[in-house]
């Protein structure tokens, strides 16, 4: 049976259309999550990577948090300790009230996808129970595979869009560290939009449910 203790790290991704400018605002970016962030604490981040081309990131490199930043994407990704819910609730306050208003919003990024990364680890035996969801019984011992599904926004954010969503599912040696599963939940905007404040929550919502209903009670269903 899986509880949140096996939930090891978030990330969330933003996708947006490419922006040449974008980094060239690093410095001032930088500064104001480093120093000026009410949703990131001090030495929450502790090194300053390297100033490469088309790239920019902080991150601490002892949880191994981290905030990435391109010409067409903003990517964060924090650790979870155990305390799931707590930390999920701080994960979530930092992309919806200080990287998509300060960043997203402030330089006029048009957003093309959310997508949100949850890593669990898993005993072989979950993995197991996770692929027979999957596999006829009659085969076993598939203990890596990835797949996706597509499928329409049912709830509709926008009226009259054609939004998506997308689910990625990875399942076996997630890192070099962790073998379980990696769910990936995206939800991409047909059109592109403009503002996403409004939409945000809606979408961690939706996705913070599918992950319960597929991996969560997908995992404990079968290994009843």
């Amino acid at each position: 049976m899986i509880t949140e203790e096996n939930i090891k790290s978030i990330t969330c991704g933003i996708l947006f259309n490419p922006s040449f400018k974008l980094l060239d605002y690093w410095g001032e970016i930088a500064d104001d999550i480093l120093y000026n962030s009410e949703q990131f604490p001090e030495k929450f981040f502790t090194d300053i990577g390297s100033n490469y081309a088309n790239e920019h990131i902080i991150r601490n490199e002892e949880t191994e948090d981290y905030i990435k930043i391109n010409q067409n994407n903003i990517i964060f990704r924090q650790k979870i300790n155990n305390k799931f819910d707590k930390e999920y609730e701080l994960f979530h306050d930092r992309v919806v009230h200080c990287l998509v208003p300060n960043i997203v919003s402030d330089y006029n990024l048009v957003v093309r996808r959310i997508g949100i990364v949850y890593i669990c680890k898993l005993s072989e035996q979950e993995i197991r129970d996770f692929s027979s969801l999957y596999f006829k019984p009659e085969i076993k011992n598939i203990l890596d595979f990835r797949f996706s599904k597509k499928y329409p926004a049912r709830t509709s954010i926008w009226h009259g869009k054609e939004d998506f969503i997308n689910k990625i599912i990875t399942v076996g040696s997630i890192t070099d560290k962790i073998n379980g599963v990696s769910y990936d939940y995206q939800h991409h905007f047909i059109p592109p939009q403009a503002d996403i404040r409004d939409v945000i929550n809606k979408v961690f919502e939706q996705g913070k449910t599918a992950f319960s209903k597929d991996v969560v009670s997908g995992i404990n269903g079968a290994g009843e």
